[in-house]
C-alpha cells in the first residue's frame, strides 16, 4: 500500500468575518489512518488567480481537441510559456506555504506544515505517495498541485496528485472467473481528422499484455450504445477526440463523429444508465485524450467509476498522444495508477515547455481499490459447472485403474497384490497426483497471454508424453496387469534363443537358469512341449511370482524377462487387458503434469508480463512440483523392489535406470523456480516462495532415499493390508490439500 494524503477543502465559509477554505488533512501509512486535522485557507489570491486564468488561456491556443472554442479575450501577443508556468508555481507555493494556512483565530497554523514534514521523515525513495485533493470548485480542480514543493520533495520522482469530488460512493464489482480472461478496452475514435494511428497502435500493443481492444471509428450513437451493452463488459473506456465541459467543470460532453453533427455530440448524462451498467459490472478505468475533461470526469465519479484520466484544459494532439504512450508503458508494468501518471508526466516534462505536462490528470473515487493492470484480469476459469465436469474427469482419471483392476479381474485380492507390486501407479495418484493436476490447472487459470514460448511448450509437452506413452506400451517389461487373466501365448523354439541373448548373458546361460528354478516355484518342465516351444499363462505365473516373494530367484527372473517382453506378445493383442488402456491414462496424467512443469516455469521465467498474478502462480507452480516429486519416491521404490525383484538385481540403486535424468530435470526446474522467484514475486513473498520450494525439494530428495521404506511397509510387498492405509491416506490428504491449504492459498496470497 502507498503512503497516502487527503486534502479535503469546502467550500468558503465565514470565519470571523473573513471569507476561507476549510481544509481538512489526513494522512495514510500501510496500516490506516494516522492523523487528521482541520486548518483553513483564504481563497484563491488574485495573483495567483490571474496567472492561472493565463495560463488556461495560452496553454490552451494550441489545443485541437475541444468540441467549441469560446475563449475570453486576453492580450494578444508572443506569450514565454516557461515564465507564465514558473510564475504560476511561484504564486501556488505562496498561497499554500508556510504562512497561507490559518487556524480559526486567523492566526498562522504551524501544524499542517509540520504534520507534513513530520510525515516526509517517513518516506524514502522507493515509497509511492498519493495525493487526493477533494474539491469541488473549478479552479482549485484545475490548478498544478503535484508543484507544491512540499509534497514534491517527498521522493526524488515527486508525488502524484488526483482529484476528487466531495461526494461520492463505495462501489462494489465482483468479477466472474471467465475462460477467456482479457482486459477488455472499448476504443472510441472521434474526429479522424486528428489522426489517431499512432495511439491505435499503442493500444494495439496491449495485447501482448491480455489487452483486448475493441475499436469505434466515429461510431453512431447507436453503435456506441450498443457497444456499451456488451454483456461481457469493459474494464477500460478509451476515447480520442473533441471534448468539453461546462465554465464549473461538472457537466461535459465529447462528440463521437463529426459527421453527425449535433447527434454526434454526447452529454454523460444521455448515457448514464448504459454507463452506470458498465460500471457496475466492470468498467474501472476511463480515459478522456481530449480537452477540458473535468465535466466529464466528474460525472463519471457521481456514478462511482473508480478512476479518470484528463486533460485539466484545452490539449494538442502531440501532448495527448506522448501521454498515452508512456502511460501505458509504464502501466502494463503492473505499476499503479498514480506511478503510471507519474511517470507518464515526467516525460511530458523532458518533451514539452513547462506547464504542458500539469494538463493530464487523474480524477479518483477516494473508496476505490488500488488499480494496476494486473487487478483488471479475473482468472481464467471455466464455470463452476464445468469445473465440475472437469473436476469428475480428473477423479476418475486417478482412480481408473484401481477401478478398473478391481472390475475387470474380480477380487480384492488381485488388487492388493498389483498394489503391492505396482504402487507408483495404483496408490500414487489418489494420493497425490490430484495436486499437480489442481495446481497446474490454476497456475494455467493466471496465464492473461498464451505466449509462443509457452504454445512452443505445450505442443513439445504433448509430442514427449505421446512419445513416451509409446515406448511404454510397446517397451518391454510389461506389467501383469496389462494382461487379462487368462493371457496365454507361445514362443516358438526358433525365437527363444533370441529372447535368451536380449538379456546381456549368453542363451546357454539364460536358458540354464530359467530351467533351474525350482518346481515349487513355477514349474517350468511342463512349460516347454516335446519341441522346445514355451507356453506362457499368465494364470501360472503370478502364483509363481507370489511364492517367490521376497527372494530374489535368478531363474525366475529370467523367465519374467521373456514374459513380460512385448514382442512376445505383440501377434496376440486380445491378451491384452482393458486396465492396460486406464494405466496409459494414469501414465499421461503423470507424465504431463511432470512435463508441463517445464513449460509453466519458464512462462514466468522468460515472459512474467504474461502473469497477472505472480505471487500466486508461482506458489501453484511449485504445488505442481510438490506433487510430482512426491512420485520420486514412489518411482525409486518401483525400481528398488519390483524391477530388481522380478528382473534383474541390476535395477537397484538412486542413480538406476531413469533416476539420473529425473534428478537433472529436478537440478534444472528448481534452479529455474528459484530464478523465477527472484525475478518476478514480490518482496514479501519471496521467502516465503523460496521455503515452500525448499521444503518441496527436501521432502522430495528425501522420500527418494527414506520413503521407499516406508512404502513398501505401507503399501508395498512388506505390507500385509495396503488397502486399508491406502484409502484412509487419500482422504485425509485430499481434505488437508482442498479444504485448508487452497483456500490458505486463495484468500491469502495477493499481487502488491
Amino acid at each position: 500500500m502507498a503512503f497516502k494524503i487527503y486534502f479535503k477543502i469546502g467550500g468558503r465559509v465565514k470565519l470571523n468575518n473573513s471569507e476561507v477554505l476549510p481544509v481538512t488533512v489526513a494522512i495514510y501509512d500501510q496500516e490506516g489512518q494516522t492523523e487528521e486535522l482541520v486548518s483553513f485557507l483564504y481563497p484563491l489570491p488574485k495573483p495567483l488567480e490571474d496567472k492561472f486564468k493565463q495560463w488556461q488561456y495560452y496553454i490552451g491556443l494550441q489545443g485541437n481537441r475541444r468540441v467549441a472554442r469560446n475563449r475570453d479575450n486576453f492580450v494578444s501577443g508572443t506569450v514565454n510559456l516557461t515564465e507564465l508556468a514558473n510564475s504560476l508555481k511561484a504564486e501556488l507555493n505562496k498561497w499554500l506555504g508556510r504562512d497561507g494556512w490559518i487556524d480559526e483565530n486567523e492566526e498562522i497554523d504551524l501544524r499542517v506544515g509540520q504534520v507534513l514534514d513530520r510525515f516526509r521523515k517517513r518516506i524514502n525513495d522507493k515509497d509511492e505517495v498519493q495525493i487526493i485533493v477533494q474539491t469541488e470548485d473549478r479552479q482549485l480542480r484545475g490548478l498544478p498541485w503535484q508543484e507544491w514543493d512540499t509534497l514534491a520533495s517527498y521522493t526524488n520522482r515527486g508525488v502524484e496528485v488526483a482529484i476528487s469530488a466531495t461526494n461520492f460512493q463505495r462501489l462494489t464489482q465482483k468479477q466472474t472467473p471467465q475462460l477467456r480472461a482479457t482486459a477488455r478496452i472499448l476504443v472510441v475514435f472521434g474526429d479522424e481528422k486528428l489522426g489517431f494511428a499512432q495511439e491505435e497502435d499503442f493500444i494495439k500493443s496491449l495485447r501482448q499484455h491480455g489487452g483486448e481492444p475493441h475499436i469505434l471509428r466515429q461510431p453512431t450513437r447507436q453503435e456506441l450504445e450498443q457497444k456499451l451493452k456488451d454483456p461481457q463488459g469493459w474494464h477500460i473506456f478509451f476515447f480520442a477526440g473533441h471534448s468539453e465541459s461546462d465554465r464549473n467543470g461538472r457537466i461535459g460532453r465529447f462528440q463521437i463523429n463529426p459527421a453527425d453533427g449535433v447527434q454526434g455530440i454526447i452529454a454523460i448524462t444521455e448515457l448514464k444508465d448504459l454507463l452506470q451498467g458498465a460500471i457496475n459490472q466492470k468498467l474501472q478505468l476511463a480515459i478522456f485524450n481530449s480537452c477540458d475533461g473535468l465535466g466529464l470526469a466528474n460525472q463519471l465519479t457521481e456514478l462511482s467509476l473508480p478512476y479518470c484520466i484528463v486533460m485539466r484544459e484545452m490539449v494538442e494532439s502531440s501532448v495527448a498522444r506522448e501521454l498515452l504512450r508512456h502511460f501505458l508503458a509504464a502501466f502494463v508494468k503492473d505499476r499503479s495508477l498514480y506511478a503510471s501518471m507519474n511517470a507518464a508526466r515526467q516525460q511530458l516534462q523532458k518533451k514539452f515547455e513547462p506547464g504542458k505536462s500539469w494538463l493530464p490528470v487523474i480524477v479518483a473515487n477516494p473508496l476505490a481499490k488500488e488499480l494496476t493492470w494486473n487487478r483488471l484480469f479475473s482468472e481464467r476459469r471455466l464455470s463452476w459447472q464445468w469445473e465440475m465436469v472437469l473436476a469428475i474427469v480428473a477423479i476418475a482419471v486417478l482412480v481408473c485403474l484401481p477401478v478398473g483392476i478391481l472390475c475387470e479381474f474380480q477380487g480384492w485380492e488381485t488388487l492388493t497384490f498389483y498394489t503391492q507390486l505396482y504402487p507408483h501407479l495404483i496408490v500414487y495418484p489418489s494420493l497425490f497426483l490430484w495436486m499437480p493436476l489442481f495446481a497446474a490447472y490454476r497456475a494455467h487459470c493466471m496465464i492473461r497471454v498464451k505466449t509462443g514460448p509457452f504454445i512452443f511448450l505445450t505442443f513439445l509437452t504433448v509430442f514427449l508424453v505421446l512419445g513416451g506413452l509409446f515406448f511404454e506400451l510397446t517397451g518391454d517389461r510389461i506389467m501383469l496387469m496389462e494382461f487379462k487373466s487368462d493371457a496365454t501365448t507361445t514362443i516358438s523354439a526358433q525365437q527363444l534363443p533370441q529372447l535368451y541373448s536380449k538379456w546381456g548373458r549368453t542363451a546357454a546361460d539364460t536358458e540354464a537358469d530359467i530351467k533351474s528354478i525350482p518346481p515349487e516355484i513355477f514349474h517350468i518342465s511342463q512349460a516347454f512341449d516335446v519341441d522346445g516351444n514355451l507356453t506362457l499363462k499368465k494364470s501360472e505365473l503370478e502364483p509363481a511370482i507370489e511364492r517367490m516373494l521376497p527372494n530374489n530367484i535368478k531363474g525366475m527372473q529370467a523367465l519374467l524377462r521373456i514374459a513380460t517382453a512385448y514382442d512376445v506378445w505383440q501377434k496376440n493383442p486380445q491378451a491384452f487387458s482393458v486396465s492396460r488402456l486406464f494405466y496409459a491414462l494414469t501414465f499421461i496424467a503423470i507424465i504431463s503434469c511432470g512435463v508441463q512443469i517445464l513449460a509453466l516455469v519458464a512462462t514466468i521465467l522468460f515472459a512474467p508480463d504474461s502473469i497477472f498474478n505472480k505471487n500466486k502462480y508461482l506458489t501453484y507452480v511449485i504445488m505442481c512440483e510438490l506433487g510430482i516429486l512426491l512420485w520420486v519416491p514412489f518411482q525409486s521404490y518401483s525400481i528398488e523392489n519390483t524391477k530388481s525383484l522380478l528382473f534383474s538385481y541390476e535395477f537397484r540403486g538412486t542413480l538406476a535406470g531413469l533416476n539420473v535424468l529425473v534428478y537433472a530435470i529436478i537440478a534444472i526446474i528448481a534452479l529455474a523456480t528459484i530464478s523465477s522467484i527472484s525475478r518476478s514475486a514480490s518482496k514479501k513473498y519471496q521467502p516465503i516462495l523460496l521455503s515452500f520450494l525448499l521444503g518441496s525439494l527436501v521432502v522430495g530428495l528425501l522420500g527418494s532415499w527414506f520413503g521407499v521404506y516406508l512404502i513398501d511397509h505401507l503399501f508395498g510387498m512388506s505390507s500385509t493390508n495396503p488397502l486399508t492405509p491406502w484409502f484412509a491416506s487419500s482422504i485425509f490428504f485430499a481434505a488437508l490439500f482442498f479444504f485448508l491449504l487452497v483456500r490458505l492459498i486463495d484468500h491469502s496470497v495477493r499481487d502488491e
